[in-house]
């Protein structure tokens, strides 16, 4: 495990306007158990926090630039968290423009203090493509994790109204590559016995519940999306996809309310929406 980056990020003209209030959207859960023992549970409002995963790839792909569909499904849910997969980074679909810092941007000009931290995993139409975190206030101690050379985790420290920290962090398969998916799935399992903190992995998987990546995730890792009966990934290729919220079996996570939810002007995909924190 290689650690590529590590720094402290406050922009002042991104945080220049005051934060909204921290108010949590409405996350109805379905009650499912996804086919084992555990359950939706209550969570001390403390020890947990609201989170947006979305894969926002195709939202803009079609060849223009207009980032206000997806700084408008940020602020209209108004999570703690946002975690975005597969963002078309400064590449010729998006102008070659500074998507993360400019959704921030608009976010916080419209009333809701964002900002976001990028981390490339590849290269597309001759720029970057890859993850982004958003947070309400200042990131501190980001890092980007190469896990084997096989797959690119963005990790964040996050400070719950405890006072206790946790890590967040997303990354997102290969498109392309079964084969690989399964290597980055074994070095995502290795990664679960590796971390020290408690941490909440927002992945972009690209397979199936009954695929291998799968049956090699869920031997050290729960997931959230079990307790929605819909999918995120409505699209025709592959044609079935699940985007996945992951907390390592060996702490003590628990999820208290799953909701998806999807605008076709922000990308062919829908978003999880959770409430997770600490039992």
């Amino acid at each position: 495990m290689k650690t590529h980056f590590k720094f402290i990020l406050c922009f002042v003209g991104i945080l220049s306007i005051t934060a909204c209030g921290s108010s949590d959207p409405d996350l109805p859960g379905s009650g499912g158990t996804g086919g084992d023992d555990e359950t939706l549970v209550t969570l001390a409002g403390d020890r947990s926090f609201s989170l947006l995963s979305l894969s926002a790839g195709k939202g803009l792909a079609s060849g223009t630039y207009n980032i206000q569909p997806l700084a408008a499904f940020i602020q209209e849910n108004n999570t703690d968290v946002v975690a975005l997969q597969d963002v078309d980074f400064g590449t010729a679909r998006t102008g070659k423009k500074n998507l993360v810092g400019e959704v921030a941007n608009r976010c916080s000009k419209d009333g809701q203090r964002r900002q976001g931290i990028f981390a490339s995993t590849g290269r597309e139409d001759g720029g970057e493509t890859g993850v982004a975190l958003f947070v309400r206030e200042c990131f501190y101690g980001t890092n980007k994790v190469n896990l084997n050379d096989e797959l690119v985790l963005l990790t964040a420290p996050y400070e719950l109204g405890s006072g206790e920290t946790v890590l967040i962090a997303t990354c997102q398969f290969d498109k392309e590559d079964a084969n690989k998916r399964v290597r980055q799935a074994e070095a995502l399992a290795a990664y679960a016995d590796q971390v020290k903190q408690n941490i909440v992995i927002c992945a972009s998987v690209y397979e199936n519940e009954s695929g291998n990546v799968f049956n090699i995730l869920k031997k050290k890792y729960r997931r959230s999306c079990k307790f929605s009966s819909e999918n995120t990934y409505p699209a025709v290729q592959p044609e079935s996809r699940f985007d996945y919220v992951l907390t390592p079996l060996s702490q003590n996570w628990g999820t208290q309310a799953v909701q998806v939810k999807g605008d076709q002007t922000v990308s062919d995909h829908k978003a999880l929406f959770l409430r997770i924190g600490l039992k």
